[in-house]
């Protein structure tokens, strides 16, 4: 049971790749925490299922009753829940649903505050169906009785996120790459540290409750510079990368599918999400909630195995006894876990 004296905190999708580095986070600053998701055996396959001052609950935010029973007794909820599968014809009414489910939920068990994590993205610049769909989310929690805290974020760098284990795989595995026209793209990735700085940061700003927040590192970099800053990072040799206008995001993500292990069902909404410009429109959430921002170089040598972070780069995580949060960690998808080889320094070929 979570610590007397104090609600527990709900972490919704506990189970997912930023949820389950929440609650690890969260619970680094004596915050109780409720982990919730679908499947009990995920739960209990996360580090922070052996934490006396974690709950674990099972419930569905497609079930309202479920989410109810969550929720019960919770001072905030993080919303960490969308769905990344656009081969189902429906999944953007599965979002919209869960969101509403949500708010009523929060509203009827009394939570003081829904913290939602979204992506970033200009509804009117023919962004992606799924980046879309994660701002209807927010905008469905905003429109609820509970005040809400929303994030947008671009790719988030560390080990297990999607978008940056699909970057390391095409960098290892290809020295020539025939790519997309949108490794050209502009974008502001942020590193796993900073995001989890900034969704433990505003549970304890209240001037943060009802507002809508772009989060992103220092840098508005292309995601071919990414691709050079890994080959680095990692001791690679330099990779030959050739974009080409022919590859549409449907074709591209066929071509991820084929080149690394991950799934189609994340390869095609992370694909079409490239081809978009995302980048912070304000810096707000900095003067709110300041933390010391992590550049690209530094959040992908962080996420490396065997590479050490500099002092600076460790983050709270470090001398804690919590998992390495910029690495993978149990309970992280298998596919993501892969390492077929190790990683060549320079001087050792």
């Amino acid at each position: 049971m979570c610590n007397q004296g104090r609600k527990p905190v709900l972490v919704t999708g506990a189970t997912g790749y930023v949820g389950a580095r929440l609650v690890a986070r969260l619970r680094s600053r004596g915050i109780p925490v409720r982990a919730a998701g679908r499947s009990k055996e995920k739960l209990l396959a996360r580090p922070f299922s052996r934490d006396p001052a974690v709950e674990l609950a099972t419930c569905d935010v497609l079930d309202l009753s479920s989410l109810r029973g969550a929720c019960a007794g919770c001072s905030a909820v993080y919303y960490l829940v969308h769905s990344m599968d656009p081969g189902q014809h429906d999944f953007s009414h599965a979002d919209r649903e869960g969101a509403r489910n949500m708010a009523r939920a929060a509203e009827l068990e009394h939570v003081d505050r829904i913290i939602y994590l979204g992506g970033l993205g200009d509804p009117d610049a023919g962004i992606s169906e799924h980046l879309r769909s994660r701002i209807e989310v927010g905008e469905i929690l905003a429109g609820g009785k509970v005040p809400v805290t929303t994030l947008r974020a671009a790719m988030v760098i560390g080990g297990g996120s999607g978008s940056y284990e699909i970057l390391h795989y095409l960098v290892d595995r290809l020295p020539v790459m025939i790519t997309p026209r949108w490794v050209g793209t502009e974008s502001q990735p942020i590193a796993i540290r900073n995001v989890l700085d900034y969704l433990a940061g505003v549970l304890e700003v209240p001037a943060t409750a009802g507002g809508t927040f772009d989060i992103g590192g220092p840098e508005v970099i292309t995601y071919r510079r990414l691709m050079d800053l890994y080959a680095e990072e990692a001791g690679l040799r330099k990779r030959w990368i050739i974009p080409v206008p022919v590859l549409s995001p449907r074709l591209s993500s066929y071509w991820i599918d084929l080149v690394t292990p991950a799934p189609a069902s994340l390869a095609r909404p992370l694909a079409e999400g490239l081809s978009s410009r995302l980048v912070c429109g304000d810096d707000r959430i900095r003067r709110l909630v300041p933390v010391e921002l992590l550049d690209c170089r530094s959040a992908i040598r962080a996420a490396i195995p065997g590479r050490q972070p500099l002092p600076s780069e460790a983050g709270e995580a470090e001398g804690t006894g919590v998992p390495d949060e910029a690495k993978i960690i149990p309970g992280d998808p298998e596919w993501a876990c892969r390492r077929e080889k190790p990683i060549t320094r320079r001087g050792g070929r």
